[in-house]
């Protein structure tokens, strides 16, 4: 199983959405704003982080078991 071009998508995604997010708060500035980002985005943020680097653990262990596995004569 490879996880790079998925984690990649997923880490673009992120980064983008992160950039459009940043030029959403210059112009949106309010307690429904700050709320949204408190409740639902920054919460959004941290589950992707987590979910980026449980990939990256996914694509070690499953290296090393590809590894182990090889047959070597």
């Amino acid at each position: 199983m490879r996880f790079g071009a998925n984690r990649s998508q997923l880490y673009d995604a992120q980064k983008t959405a992160r950039a459009r997010w940043d030029q959403t708060t210059d112009l949106w500035d309010d307690a429904p704003r700050r709320a949204f980002e408190e409740t639902v985005w920054e919460p959004l943020d941290r589950h992707v982080d987590d979910v980026l680097r449980a990939v990256d653990q996914l694509a070690v262990t499953f290296a090393q078991v590809r590894h182990e596995c090889e047959f070597q004569p």
